[in-house]
């Protein structure tokens, strides 16, 4: 068996997006792979639910994805055979394509009813003032277009003038939608003047639901459903001035009477932001529904999973469905991501669907027919219907000495509450060996047990990872999480004690641990080791250490978020955010320190990275600290992020432990990107 090492990232093959046909005897699927310059290139595969013959996949160099099925069993996807990605039905057994739409920059997201297309795409508004919304661009304006757009300037209006998904200041494009009819070709565009994502038709093609941002300031990112007829007209913002808010890039689901609409959004229960499935009727006055009842906490806490550090590199926005009477959606609770149905009815409970895996990430329904993209321990999601697995895409990884992963429960005690946490060993370790402790991001979100390939090669290069679910973390309760307990001393004192809680059983050397973590990671990274000195080294990623500065520079946090005091000024609020902030106690820090970070991140913003560097420079000179800048990459870079950055970004991890960590680092070298032989 092979070492596994950051290289063999280029080997991953990502799930995503299934689709069942309406009899449920095809799956279409997207599987996307880095090219060699480090872009993922998405094609959509169609599988015999049967037999799992491969009976399609995308041809040649092309793109394709979001594969939608009509109601006569056409699969409809996107794809760049024209130069950007179209609408594209293939016919006759799934041998015959025709490109249908002709979106100047292509769609973005789409849904097809009967003859009817509902279309999401961004366009500029030079493109409608000059009536050129479906005329595709030639590649000669497409290079005259990314010069103009190179050197004009960006003009902000609004507060919520960028995001680190759109890589900083939007460039006056926006998403707007139209509608096709099949039959004519006759394309409209629905006259709203706010954003518009997301479109889902009905099952009788007549009314549009979908996803839109019409406010200005701090809630300019905040998601309304919407309904409305397909000219734009009678107009419904469902959630408007309710509380409710939209929590994934999910299109809403019509039933299939076409009297309700279903949508995961957050839910206020009890002071906090809870994740539930809201049902709407649309043909009367009656409040919406929520399920399933949170006030109940004994098996369920809502849809969504909310999951971190899982090899997962599609785009999961499948969380919920109806299949017959049922509500099928995705869930997590206490350190394990579940399929679960229930009744749609008030008392009813949500029950855990038996899927194989351990780890659902994505489902589809057709009939009584179930896919399922799940994952193991030790390998990340594959393709299943009806139990019987169509894809094999990870089967090289056995070959790699996958890690074992333990599930540890600590007690509640004296010293805290019951703590669930994961640790990975390295493969053949006998004794105590140097460990890692991984922070998930979020705050509010959980780990598990799933595979996630830095782990894997921590493991490889001789190193225990310990990952777990301290307080604030989602899936235990909303009293675990409540009253901003993340930003605390007590996340510490949980953090140490499944350290502790490794050493005495034996599993980790409490001399030889460090710590990493990204964005909330990283905040409680520094933290630890500015607060104690139990750590040998660190690695902090998409760092925040100074919510004072971090105030205007990136896309969130606004003060206007919520009610401003009465007594508020601008110098007291600021003093306020960095009153206790990690970058105050850099005197402190004597630990070996690397910091990662995207140049182009809008979440962490790249000034937090500097300050904590030129910091410690200043102030810890004798102290090892090194940046690492990837100018390319935003904060979602060791998931979307080119590979050539993923596996740069996992070699600087990896070799900074084992320059401080491991038993052995003669001759090693931070700034060395090769293999390095470790012994443990």
């Amino acid at each position: 068996m092979s070492r596994f090492t950051p290289q063999d990232l280029w080997r991953f093959s990502s799930l995503s997006c299934p689709a069942l046909s309406p009899s449920g005897k095809l799956c279409a699927v997207v599987l996307s792979r880095p090219d060699p310059d480090g872009t993922s290139h998405p094609r959509v595969r169609v599988y015999d639910t049967q037999s799992a013959a491969l009976l399609y996949e995308t041809p040649g160099a092309l793109r394709e994805k979001q594969p939608v099925w009509s109601g006569d069993g056409c699969l409809f996807l996107l794809s760049d055979e024209t130069g950007d990605f179209q609408v594209t039905r293939l016919t006759d057994h799934l041998h015959t394509r025709e490109t249908l739409t002709t979106l100047r920059r292509g769609v973005d997201r789409f849904d097809v009813k009967g003859h009817r297309l509902a279309l999401a795409c961004t366009l500029y508004p030079d493109d409608l003032e000059g009536g050129l919304a479906l005329h595709p661009m030639k590649q000669d304006e497409k290079a005259a277009w990314a010069e103009t757009i190179a050197r004009r300037p960006y003009v902000a209006e609004d507060l919520t003038c960028k995001m680190d998904e759109w890589y900083g200041m939007r460039k006056g494009e926006q998403s707007y939608l139209f509608t096709q009819d099949l039959g004519t070709g006759a394309v409209t565009r629905l006259p709203f003047a706010f954003e518009c994502v997301c479109p889902r038709l009905s099952q009788d093609g007549e009314r549009l639901a979908f996803l839109c941002y019409p406010h200005a300031g701090a809630q300019g990112r905040q998601a309304e459903v919407a309904v409305s007829d397909l000219t734009g007209e009678n107009l419904r913002l469902l959630t408007e001035g309710t509380g409710l808010f939209a929590q994934t890039l999910q299109a809403p689901v019509f039933s299939g009477d076409g009297r309700y609409l279903f949508a995961p959004l957050l839910h206020e229960l009890e002071g906090q932001m809870s994740p539930q499935v809201v049902r709407f009727a649309l043909d009367a006055g009656d409040a919406p529904d929520f399920f399933p009842d949170l006030t109940a906490e004994d098996d369920c806490e809502g849809v969504g999973e909310m999951v971190a550090s899982r090899t997962d590199l599609g785009s999961a926005d499948s969380v919920i469905a109806l299949q017959g009477d049922d509500l099928l959606f995705l869930g997590a609770f206490r350190g394990r991501s579940i399929l679960y149905r229930m009744a749609l009815s008030p008392d009813a409970r949500p029950v855990p669907v038996d899927v194989p895996g351990a780890h659902p990430v994505e489902f589809s329904v057709s009939g009584s027919s179930l896919a399922v993209l799940s994952g193991t321990d030790s390998r990340p999601a594959e393709l299943y219907v009806n139990g019987v697995q169509l894809t094999h895409i990870h089967d090289w990884l056995p070959d790699m000495e996958v890690p074992e992963t333990l599930t540890v429960h600590i007690p509640e005690g004296e010293s805290g509450p019951a703590l669930d946490y994961f640790i990975s060993l390295p493969p053949h370790a006998t004794g105590p060996v140097p460990a890692v402790l991984d922070i998930k991001g979020g705050p509010e979100t959980m780990q598990t047990a799933a595979y996630w390939h830095e782990f894997h090669a921590l493991n490889a290069a001789g190193f225990a990872v310990i990952r777990g679910n301290p307080r604030g973390s989602s899936g235990y309760g909303r009293a675990f999480r409540a009253g901003g307990v993340c930003w605390t001393d007590s996340v510490v004192d949980d953090l140490l004690r499944m350290c502790h809680d490794a050493a005495e059983k034996g599993l980790i050397d409490p001399e030889r641990v460090g710590v990493t973590g990204g964005s909330y990671g990283s905040y409680m990274t520094v933290k630890l080791i500015s607060k104690t000195k139990y750590f040998r080294a660190a690695v902090a990623q998409r760092v925040f250490v100074n919510p004072g500065t971090s105030y205007g520079t990136g896309d969130m946090g606004f003060v206007s978020a919520g009610e401003i005091p009465k007594r508020f000024t601008m110098l007291s609020y600021l003093t306020d955010r960095a009153r206790g902030s990690n970058i105050s106690r850099v005197d402190a820090i004597d630990t070996p320190l690397l910091i990662l970070h995207g140049y182009r991140d809008y979440r962490c913003t790249f000034e937090q990275a500097e300050q904590l560097f030129v910091a410690m420079k200043e102030r810890r000179r004798d102290v090892p600290v090194r940046l690492v800048m990837f100018p390319k990459e935003n904060h979602a870079l060791t998931r979307t992020g080119n590979m050539k950055a993923q596996v740069r970004h996992l070699q600087e991890i990896v070799e900074w432990f084992v320059k401080y960590l491991a038993y052995d680092t003669e001759n090693t070298d931070s700034t060395d990107t090769t293999e390095k032989e470790v012994r443990a």
